[in-house]
């Protein structure tokens, strides 16, 4: 056989021959995979369904009102604070209690200029009329349709059409009305939340404004770091446990053939050899069980509840199927170090 596969030969030997010791190390790293890709694909639904309509928005810099928080819904500029600053375009939020079809629904209100780049992709070519909204798509498992109407403030406004993404804030959907439309709604005392740019360089703000970024503005959304934040740590753990765990497994199972080693090093394999044929057998147990963690985790999101927050992207599957590959990677040096060090002569001797 030739040299340069004889390693996937051992490696391969060795799993048919062993099968149920090899199955429960897939096991495990079925489970393992199953659990990271679920708390990362809750870890992302939440950031969907609590700031989704801020990162999702094309603006990169926020002028709001000068404060501690930095909180848009906190903010309140008039129109004498818009036209201070130039080329911004002016955004208006405001969490709100609606009517439709007899049920109260929350939900973001924001305002935007119809002809400004901030306003969400759709595919509508219309421009909105009067008390026409803009609605997010999570909105339609809950009832809510092209052409439907709803009741707030004793006005009736009208679903125009839904947004290509998620837009969400604070755990409620967004819907998104015209400049004109909030103008209207508060003639009473107009005010806006903040405007809206859509570069990084530096803009000239009144001393009672704040100039905030896109990241600023997302760590200020009501509990969205202490959300990402918890389950981002939870995820980093796992990782490393399961580094932890893979390694004693790997250790462990090559300790059990540490004789047999030797005596392949006694009769002229190389250790190179030993090392790769370690490494594909590695690598072949963690692809499956990889592989068998994602088909798991995709039976689990057809079962999760829809009003569950739960988001996986083919990104975020492969980035986290990555991670866990090199996890197993690097719990494989242990037991690379092992082979390395075993004495032909005394496995020789101990072989029975």
């Amino acid at each position: 056989m030739k040299g340069k596969v004889i390693f996937l030969f051992l490696a391969w030997k060795e799993i048919r021959y062993s099968k149920m010791k090899f199955l429960l190390i897939i096991g495990i790293i079925t489970l393992i995979t199953g659990l990271v890709l679920s708390i990362s694909g809750l870890a992302n639904g939440l950031s969907v369904d609590n700031a989704s309509a801020i990162k999702n928005m094309a603006a990169e810099t926020y002028i709001v009102e000068k404060s501690d928080t930095q909180q848009l819904e906190r903010s309140n500029m008039t129109v004498e604070d818009l036209t201070s600053v130039k080329g911004g375009s002016p955004l208006g939020l405001k969490m709100v209690e609606i009517i439709h079809e007899s049920e109260a629904v929350n939900i973001s209100l924001f305002s935007l200029n119809t002809d400004s780049t901030f306003m969400p992709e759709t595919q509508l070519k219309d421009k909105l009329a009067p008390y026409e909204v803009l609605a997010d798509p999570g909105l339609k498992k809950e009832g809510f349709n092209v052409g439907d109407s709803f009741t707030y403030k004793d006005r009736t406004w009208k679903i125009k059409g839904f947004t290509d993404e998620r837009f969400s804030y604070g755990h409620t959907p967004a819907m998104f009305t015209s400049s004109e439309t909030w103008d209207d709604l508060h003639q009473d005392k107009l005010t806006y939340q903040a405007i809206l740019l859509s570069d990084k360089d530096e803009v000239e703000a009144p001393p009672h404004l704040d100039t905030a970024t896109k990241e600023d503005i997302l760590a200020n959304v009501p509990g969205y770091s202490a959300e990402q934040g918890s389950l981002n740590m939870m995820v980093i753990f796992l990782l490393i446990i399961s580094a932890i765990v893979l390694a004693t497994f790997f250790y462990v199972m090559t300790l059990q053939k540490l004789q047999h080693y030797g005596v392949l090093k006694a009769i002229g394999t190389k250790a190179v050899v030993l090392l790769r044929a370690l490494f594909a057998q590695i690598s072949i147990l963690s692809i499956l069980g990889i592989a068998a963690g994602n088909t798991l985790t995709y039976g689990l999101t057809l079962m999760i509840p829809k009003d569950v927050p739960f988001e996986l992207s083919t990104q975020m599957i492969l980035f986290n199927s990555a991670l866990i590959l090199l996890m197993a990677w690097i719990g494989s040096l242990l037991s690379f170090r092992s082979i390395m060090k075993v004495d032909p002569l005394e496995a020789i001797g101990g072989v029975k």
